[in-house]
């Protein structure tokens, strides 16, 4: 499986699930993608043989936002030896990227990264004013 077949959501779930978030609820709380999204991942992950998923029976009790919630267990899910393979090959191809790069590339694409990071906080500043002129 190469990692073009994987989603960008696909990913976030499966390194999610590496770091111990191995329900849908963690998950949907840890990558803060909607539950549905975190479903569908999750089944497309263990038809893969990336993951293995159980569902328990029962009730979960947990905080949430400060605020006690029973609800039905969540799917729970673990990653496979294929799945962490996975995991590890992917990290090796994102930092081999990087090795192959000269130090001018490197520099291009810290500035690139700078650029980016600053035009998601001007649209997030808009963004919050929008929402305190809706509530006011």
């Amino acid at each position: 499986m190469t990692e073009a077949e994987l989603r960008d959501k696909d990913r976030a779930v499966l390194h999610a699930i590496h770091q111990s978030h191995n329900d849908t609820q963690k998950i949907t709380s840890h990558t803060t993608l909607e539950n549905h999204h975190v479903r569908y991942s999750l089944k497309k992950l263990s038809n893969k043989g990336l993951i293995n998923l159980e569902k328990p029976d029962g009730m979960t009790e947990r905080t949430i936002e400060g605020q006690k919630r029973v609800f039905q267990t969540p799917w729970q899910a673990s990653l496979t030896d294929k799945g962490l393979n996975h995991l590890k090959k992917a990290d090796k191809v994102e930092i081999e990227a990087y090795e192959n790069m000269s130090h001018d590339e490197l520099i291009e694409k810290v500035h690139q990264l700078e650029n980016q990071i600053t035009g998601l906080e001007k649209k997030m500043q808009m963004f919050q004013k929008q929402i305190i002129q809706k509530l006011e």
